[in-house]
């Protein structure tokens, strides 16, 4: 098994378009990173101008009656944080690379289309360029090659995502320094109320949160990659699933079955704000409906496989 681990690895990182990737990521984590400088560096007003003028909005949205039961949690989030920062005059933190890295999160969506693009070529691959007849006619199993191509997948998404939390943070690092890894900023505890808390466990916890629904899109882009002959056609549907899933949780957001919605729950950094998309979720709620979905789809990912006929 080892040994199909290994060789799948290889197939991954022999190709171009692998190395493409991983450069693009750093490219542009890097200049999210130098963007971030330049904007933050620009601001002539303080703190304190800047946290009284994003009360009003955060005021005004709460005033909304139209607004969703998520935007106006979020509201009441920060406009609490907010009040808090002035009152007791606790100043954001500045200097700190891990507090860059929590503002740029959502690059972790680029992490999910890169590997999209990977996995859902690890097997159709195979049948475009006809390498799945040799590949069958070796001694192992068809589940231990279909099991071995899909950890292979799961690692690339793992260095990707390790990847990038390792550019963003040591990009930053050299632009402000390191600072101190000690360093706090205030976040909503599980009760509501606004505690300090440190900022590197906070991006850790919130990369590591963000490993779940990394792997439902890994799994998404690997079943249709088996289903699916054309590398082409997995790689369109399964950023499509992905780029739709938003989309459709905003639709249906006053009905109480879209919480079984796997974009539902795919947010987990939500959780870290204590921000889930309906009120009565919680955080191993969507962690059990994530998983569930990964097995379904793994299982028809095997049945598929073990079932098809490669001479057709």
């Amino acid at each position: 098994m080892l040994r199909l681990i290994i060789n799948e690895n290889m197939k991954i990182y022999r190709r171009f378009r692998t190395w493409i990737l991983l450069v693009l990521l750093v490219v542009i984590s890097v200049g999210a990173s130098v963007a971030y400088k330049i904007e933050t560096q620009h601001s002539t007003i303080g703190w304190r101008s800047e946290t009284r003028a994003a009360i009003q909005p955060y005021e005004n949205r709460l005033k909304d009656t139209s607004i969703n039961e998520m935007l106006r949690r979020e509201a009441q989030n920060k406009l609490k944080i907010a009040r808090y920062r002035l009152k007791h005059d606790v100043p954001p933190v500045s200097n700190s690379p891990a507090e860059v890295v929590m503002t740029d999160s959502g690059l972790i969506e680029t992490v999910i289309i890169f590997t999209i693009i990977i996995a859902s070529d690890i097997v159709s691959g195979e049948f475009s360029s006809g390498t799945i007849k040799l590949l069958l006619i070796r001694p192992y199993r068809r589940l231990k090659i279909l099991a071995a191509k899909y950890i292979a997948s799961v690692q690339f998404a793992t260095l990707m995502l390790g990847l990038l939390f390792f550019v963003e943070y040591a990009t930053n690092a050299v632009l402000d320094g390191f600072g101190n890894i000690h360093a706090t900023d205030l976040f909503l505890s599980a009760q509501g109320a606004v505690v300090q808390q440190n900022i590197l466990a906070q991006a850790v916890k919130l990369f590591g949160l963000s490993f779940v629904p990394l792997m439902l899109y890994v799994t998404i882009a690997f079943a249709a990659s088996t289903v699916l002959r054309s590398s082409a056609f997995s790689i369109g549907i399964s950023l499509f699933i992905m780029l739709i899933g938003n989309s459709l949780v905003n639709l249906t957001m006053k009905f109480e079955w879209m919480k079984y919605l796997p974009f539902a729950n795919s947010d987990m950094t939500l959780y870290l704000n204590h921000l889930p998309v309906r009120s009565d979720m919680t955080i191993g709620f969507s962690v059990g409906v994530l998983i569930a979905y990964i097995v379904m789809l793994n299982i028809v990912s095997c049945f598929v496989f073990v079932k098809r006929d490669i001479a057709g």
